[in-house]
């Protein structure tokens, strides 16, 4: 699909912690537009400052829900696009471009699909688990999405519904830095993979987050026999 210039107004902002929003945009023009789960659109930053500047960020809602566009981010108070963004009023028309970007679903009967998120890596990876579950794919997928600490976990009952829901959809949660009352995961998502990935050959997986642990996560799913053409990823900034 063709990117296109897009106007959307800003209707909602929700504090997910406390430095992560989700953001609900409806679309105004077009009314309504087509992609595929794991691309995202790219925001014109007005915040007053006089040089043009754009920051990319993926789409969360599903392409069903093509009159609006969801994301999450995070507060990098040094940045210019996410304090404009977490303070701009709700109501706020905004300029974008989109959809743009390559990193989309492979759909597979053979294969199970194992996602892998940091923090807000999560965007695009539930998008497209959320298109395919609503598509009927049934094959095995599961999502390792890994934390620093408890305080900085969000979607859990999203999650928990879509299992619910869609029983061959799993996740798991861990945290790098538990307190002694964490009970779930404890440590990185790649040592996760190292004990729990026992079918490479049958696993293809989708990666997002910043980049170093996209880089990580990428080469250690070779190195414990996931084929590099079953690897895909999307690195944050």
């Amino acid at each position: 699909m063709p990117p296109q210039a897009i106007i959307a107004k800003l209707v909602q902002r929700i504090p997910l912690t406390e430095d992560v929003y989700e953001l609900q945009f409806r679309l105004i023009k077009p009314k309504k537009i087509a992609f595929i789960g794991g691309q995202f659109v790219t925001i014109k930053v007005e915040d007053g400052n006089p040089k043009l500047f754009f920051r990319s960020y993926s789409i969360m809602s599903p392409p069903s829900q093509n009159n609006i566009i969801t994301t999450c981010i995070k507060l990098v108070p040094t940045g210019r696009a996410t304090p404009w963004l977490t303070t701009v009023e709700e109501g706020t028309d905004m300029s974008m471009m989109g959809p743009l970007g390559k990193f989309v679903f492979h759909e597979s009967k053979e294969k199970s699909s194992l996602f892998v998120a940091t923090g807000t890596g999560i965007t695009p990876l539930r998008c497209m688990l959320e298109d395919q579950l609503e598509k009927g794919n049934a094959t095995n997928m599961h999502l390792i999405w890994g934390f620093r600490f408890e305080k900085d976990i969000f979607y859990t009952e999203e999650l928990d519904k879509l299992h619910v829901k869609y029983p061959n959809f799993t996740y798991t949660v861990t945290v790098s830095r538990p307190s002694e009352e964490w009970k779930g995961s404890h440590g990185r998502v790649t040592d996760w993979l190292k004990e729990n990935v026992k079918t490479p050959a049958q696993t293809q997986v989708y990666i997002c987050g910043v980049g170093d642990m996209v880089t990580d996560t990428a080469t250690l799913c070779e190195e414990i026999g996931i084929a590099r053409e079953d690897v895909h990823f999307e690195k944050y900034a």
